[in-house]
């Protein structure tokens, strides 16, 4: 399944069997002024090499199914655990453990085929009874954390050896781009029976085992021999450290400690006299995902649209971007920024700076006074210095923040109780059906329901027998009424930036990078 910029999905490229062979690149191409991953690309892989890369945040629970946010836990998982279907750069959404999947005409199951030649790290064969215990545990609440995200199945089937049926209770178009998120990772089956402790041991089937898990802090991982993609683990050693802090992960970069980091919006004046050496380099991915103060909107005092617009007018999102962001952080109004399949031009601006017409509004709502309580996630940037604006600026119309920081295990669960604010990027998948969904139809991150029409927009969106133009029209609706009754206090969108050194090919291939601020290791690699 393709899926072109902008993440929609032609019935042409879901019904039917798709037999794709797994696309891989060695080659790293240079997004900025230097020849850094062009003079990667040409040189050789080192296949002895240690490839170590920075992420924001330490690997924590190490259960696949108990993620309560993929985006934070996939870089940690990914390469133990494979999936059914893997999201490379594009994004496109390509075969993993699945070879080829098949529609229903009607759209509510699919067939999907799998490889022989893949196993799991004890030796197991990965078969369709280890591919049918895994999903229905990731689908069992009581199990899984991350068990809405696949609510749309219905029954898992075993048809053959290799060969599973997957039900659905909708038409399931994002079913092969959902499969992609570790959420949906596979599980040896044998740990599964024997009540492994998942979340400090693994059971995969990925291209690399752990060597060393320091939880809260990094985990090293070793090439695991005899894996049926040697392109997905060019490096021999893989290290992934958690740096929080972005002068420190910047501070590791730069003095040699590693090759690739994820760079903050805000790192970009400080990056510019590393970029401006030959042996630094540094790719900026399309912007998908966006900062926002994602709120309850049936939480007493937010019902009313009058005053979820106020308090959009009341945000001065260009000073924000200048002051914190270095102008990094383009202004969205609405759930799917500019570049997406479903965007609505109209929309943008819908809600420029105006104080004034945000306290008209709260008057004519009968609000006084109001005071929310807003999680954080604690010593995370630049979500801490964005809250503090915020606040700032809310206080001018009479609203008063509540800052409530919070470890990142804890900040979604809150949040999904009701009654709080969250102030974190909304997150963004391969199709812009799934980001709206994920983001408001999931009361883990937007606790209170939206309207009717909203869901049904969505819902209708899933049918794989639609055509691109029925499909954008869906996706448009639904971001409109989001925008329009200001379903979050929009700010801007993230781009996903990844610095990266001469030495490191692939860095710009990130797949999941495509459209979700994720670090994808799988076809990086180092040069010798």
């Amino acid at each position: 399944m393709s899926m072109r910029r902008g993440f929609s999905a032609g019935s042409k490229a879901l019904v039917g069997t798709l037999a794709v062979a797994l696309a891989v690149t060695a080659c790293g191409g240079a997004a900025s002024g230097s020849d850094a991953g062009a003079d990667a690309a040409a040189a050789t892989v080192d296949r002895n090499a240690t490839l170590r890369m920075a992420w924001t945040v330490a690997p924590g629970n190490l259960d696949p199914h108990q993620s309560g946010n993929y985006q934070v836990d996939f870089n940690y998982l990914s390469p133990v655990y494979d999936r059914l279907t893997v999201a490379v750069a594009g994004p496109e959404i390509k075969p993993m453990l699945a070879e080829s999947w098949s529609f229903s005409p009607d759209g509510n199951s699919v067939d999907f085929t799998l490889r022989t030649d893949a196993t799991f790290h004890d030796g197991t064969p990965v078969d369709a009874a280890a591919v049918v215990k895994s999903l229905n545990r990731a689908r069992d609440p009581q199990k899984a954390k991350s068990a809405s995200t696949l609510s749309m199945i219905s029954d898992i089937q075993q048809v053959g050896d290799n060969t599973v049926r997957i039900v659905t209770n909708r038409p399931a178009a994002d079913l092969p781009a959902v499969l992609s998120s570790t959420t949906a990772a596979i599980i040896n089956p044998i740990a599964l029976e024997g009540g492994a402790d998942l979340s400090v041991e693994t059971a995969g089937s990925g291209p690399y085992i752990p060597q060393q898990i320091r939880r809260g802090d990094r985990i090293v991982y070793e090439r695991y021999d005899g894996y049926w993609d040697p392109e997905a683990q060019k490096a021999a050693t893989l290290e992934i450290a958690g740096i929080t802090d972005d002068n420190s992960r910047l501070n590791a970069f730069r003095s040699g400690q590693i090759d690739v980091m994820l760079a903050k919006a805000g790192q970009t004046d400080d990056l510019q006299t590393l970029l401006a050496q030959p042996q630094y380099d540094m790719h900026t991915y399309p912007i998908a995902q966006f900062y926002a103060l994602q709120m309850d909107i049936g939480q007493v005092g937010l019902q009313d649209p009058k005053v979820r617009q106020a308090l959009n007018l009341a945000i001065d999102r260009d000073g924000i971007n200048a002051a914190l962001l270095e102008d990094q952080c383009q202004p969205v109004f609405q759930p799917l920024p500019e570049g997406i399949d479903g965007h609505n031009a109209d929309l943008d601006g819908i809600y420029p700076y105006d104080p004034a017409k945000a306290r008209q509004l709260l008057d004519e709502a009968g609000v006084d006074n109001l005071t929310i309580r807003v999680i954080t996630v604690a010593g995370l940037s630049p979500q801490q210095e964005i809250a503090t604006a915020l606040q700032a600026q809310l206080a001018e119309v009479g609203v008063t923040l509540e800052l409530m920081p919070m470890s990142n295990a804890d900040a979604q669960v809150r949040m999904g109780e009701g009654g709080y604010a969250l102030l974190n990027p909304r997150l963004a998948f391969p199709t812009p059906a799934q980001t709206l969904q994920t983001n408001y139809m999931t009361k883990l991150r937007f606790p209170s329901p939206p309207s009717q029409e909203f869901q049904d927009s969505v819902t209708r969106a899933f049918d794989p027998n639609l055509d691109d133009g029925q499909r954008t029209e869906l996706y448009s609706k639904a971001s409109t009424i989001a925008s329009k009754a200001a379903y979050d206090v929009f700010l801007c969108g993230i781009p996903t930036q990844v610095a990266y050194t001469d030495k490191v090919v692939g860095a710009d291939k990130g797949g999941q990078a495509d459209f979700v601020g994720i670090v994808d290791t799988r076809y990086m690699g180092i040069t010798s």
